[in-house]
């Protein structure tokens, strides 16, 4: 009987342990940008970004979603956003978007979500 009162415990803890309820996702951009990844081979000018991301309570969650969010972006060619370091490291087409813009997905993704620092980069080694 413990045994069972543990696994359904954890199971209960890892179900609800995301505290962003979900919402309605407006994610608006430009415009004119569709909602899709850019291919690396697409973009005119390359730039790389370096978001430090406030709110996040999980990786599942929380993590995944912004970075499922940023990756759907039009002008995003690659996003990867680090729930331990509460990093986002973004490359993205500069010809079609900026800081502002994918700042405005990050805190669009959920109203736990605010982006406290972000700085264009040479590249994304550290």
């Amino acid at each position: 009987m413990k045994k069972e009162l543990l696994v359904f415990s954890l199971l209960m803890s890892f179900l609800t342990g995301c505290k962003n309820e979900p919402r309605e996702k407006i994610v608006t951009v430009s415009a004119n940008a569709t909602v899709q990844n850019t291919t690396p081979e697409a973009i005119k000018e390359k730039a790389y970004a370096k978001l430090s991301i406030d709110g996040m309570t999980c990786a599942i969650g929380c993590a995944a979603t912004i970075q499922k969010n940023l990756n759907q972006t039009a002008g995003v060619a690659s996003a990867t956003v680090d729930f331990e370091s509460h990093t986002a490291w973004v490359i993205y087409d500069a010809k079609e978007m900026g800081l502002k813009e994918i700042r405005e997905v990050v805190e669009a993704t959920g109203e736990a979500y605010s982006v406290t620092s972000a700085e264009q980069m040479e590249d994304l080694n550290p």
